[in-house]
């Protein structure tokens, strides 16, 4: 009897391969790079920042500039931000702050405008500053969930992505000469 014979695969098998093995995985590591940048975005580093203020000490300040800024591109939410400079003393030694809160500023259209409105009124304002370096300071120290609720999004992005890297992986493992890991050549 003669060996059975393989024959070789169509060329639409090899270019699904190629797809599978290449091109799912970098459209999965796209979308993971995404992903976790918006989690330590508007998760982590908020909540880290948020967590780290909690000793910080109130100082009173003035407001020098309060102006609204729009997302940089559609690519971003679409949240504004709040862009703000005051002047604090602490001590003998005056200090410029910029920062707002663990968030950079960003709000909803309608939150930041009222923000805004609400900051132009008041020329004095309380700001948290670092006790151990009391150029760190910020005006709201909160976490706000508004904006902490785009790290699910970015979640689901990263585990999207994850999921695509693996199935790439497992496609490309399996394209190899010879069939699937463990699995003999035959003749």
């Amino acid at each position: 009897m003669s060996p059975i014979r393989q024959l070789p695969p169509s060329p639409l098998a090899a270019f699904r391969t190629v797809a599978l093995g290449i091109g799912l995985p970098l459209i999965g590591v796209g979308l993971l790079m995404v992903g976790l940048l918006g989690v330590v975005s508007y998760g982590v580093l908020p909540s880290v920042e948020s967590l780290r203020s909690r000793s910080w000490q109130p100082v009173e300040a003035s407001i020098e500039s309060v102006s609204l800024q729009g997302p940089p591109s559609s690519l971003h939410p679409p949240l504004d931000s709040v862009q703000i400079r005051y002047r604090y003393r602490v001590g003998d030694v005056d200090h410029d702050g910029i920062r707002y809160d663990p968030h950079d500023g960003q709000y909803a259209r309608d939150s930041s405008q009222a923000i805004v409105a609400g900051l132009q009124a008041s020329p004095r304002i309380t700001v948290w500053v670092n006790p151990s370096d009391p150029d760190d300071a910020m005006v709201f120290r909160e976490l706000r969930w508004g904006v902490f609720l785009f790290t699910f999004p970015a979640l689901a992005l990263a585990l999207a992505g994850g999921l695509m890297l693996f199935a790439g992986m497992l496609a490309w493992s399996q394209a190899k000469p010879g069939g699937p890991p463990g699995k003999p050549d035959q003749p």
